[in-house]
């Protein structure tokens, strides 16, 4: 026994130094610079937790925490109410399916920076997409700057997120729909229940767990939006798109305050844990085929 166990931590043990140098140690380090003031070409000096406090003193950072929590919540309903929708279209294996599925991995596969790029360019005022439809159809009389209006720019990076991340949900939800009995279905049927009371009165409760994973990944996957904020609109107009991870990145790599930027990334990564214990205490529940 004692040579099987010596054997498994040999195996085990690339694996072991991997994560500890690519994870642990990074994430070590980043707490480390946090409780220092570490501004490039100044002195180091221990400071504590002081850069937590000073998170709470950045201009707008309540606007920051506000419109975070904001695009979590569009973006978290949107992307499971669509992917959801396409769900229960490919679970009913209908015609076209497989064409359906091929195209559904395109969104997915597009790398997220290509993502950005190319909604930034759909909504390009002189240029993009958008803006040529709504003038051909008379709706719009000349080009407009839809990244640069505060409301306009923030749904743009709400549309390129759930673009992206619906088939990846709608991939898991098919799955999930696929262990649900038939013979379910036929019995809510044969009760009188209409194909939108068996969605709400079975489907719904014996995907749950589902549900509930599939929610709290989106979420975290949204509050640490960076990418389609720094390629569609790098925070603006005004700061308005100015979201917390993003924040974390202008302190640490633009105005070189190592100490402040990583407070701000373990401050993120403190919400993100609290959101997913209220999500996992509230929502979560085991499901029983009875």
């Amino acid at each position: 026994m004692k040579k099987r166990n010596f054997f498994s931590i040999n195996l085990m043990l690339p694996a072991i130094i991997v994560i500890v140098f690519v994870m642990v140690f990074p994430t070590l380090y980043a707490f480390f610079m946090s409780l220092f003031n570490w501004k490039f070409g100044k002195d180091i000096s221990f400071i504590g937790f002081q850069n937590y406090i000073n998170i709470f003193k950045i201009p707008d950072i309540s606007h920051s925490i506000w419109i975070t929590f904001l695009f979590v919540a569009i973006v978290t309903i949107l992307t499971i109410v669509i992917s959801l929708y396409i769900a229960v279209l490919l679970n009913m294996d209908l015609k076209g399916t497989k064409i359906a599925i091929a195209m559904l991995l395109i969104p997915w596969a597009i790398p997220s920076v290509s993502n950005g790029i190319m909604w930034r360019w759909i909504f390009n005022p002189r240029f993009g997409t958008f803006n040529n439809i709504l003038i051909s159809l008379g709706l719009l009389d000349n080009f407009r700057q839809w990244q640069f209006e505060k409301w306009s720019a923030f749904f743009i990076i709400i549309i390129a997120t759930v673009y992206k991340l619906v088939p990846f949900a709608a991939f898991l939800f098919t799955a999930s729909l696929k262990t649900i009995p038939k013979g379910l279905h036929e019995a809510g049927e044969i009760d009188g229940l209409t194909p939108v009371g068996r969605f709400f009165k079975i489907t719904i409760p014996l995907i749950r767990p589902s549900l509930i994973i599939v929610i709290i990944l989106l979420s975290v996957s949204t509050f640490k939006a960076f990418d389609m904020v720094f390629v569609i609109t790098q925070g603006g107009p005004s700061n308005f798109t100015a979201m917390l991870n993003y924040l974390s990145y202008v302190y640490s790599f633009t105005l070189f305050d190592f100490g402040l930027g990583s407070a701000m990334a373990f401050f993120v990564s403190f919400l993100i844990l609290i959101m997913v214990i209220i999500y996992y205490r509230v929502a979560y529940r085991e499901v029983k085929y009875d």
